[in-house]
């Protein structure tokens, strides 16, 4: 499972990758909590696949 510290930095990175994410979409300035959680969704879905 790894150090505390991993676990840390793995978390730090998916919420910076969901940041850069919905940024990719700059016109949107607010997200419904269905989106924020579709998004999540999707990138816990993709990022298995790596």
């Amino acid at each position: 499972m790894g150090t505390e510290a991993e676990r840390q930095d793995t978390r730090k990175a998916m919420a910076y990758d969901l940041i850069k994410a919905m940024e990719k979409n700059p016109e949107k300035q607010t997200y419904t909590v269905e989106e924020v959680k579709r998004l999540i969704d999707y990138y816990v879905e993709t990022a298995c696949e790596r």
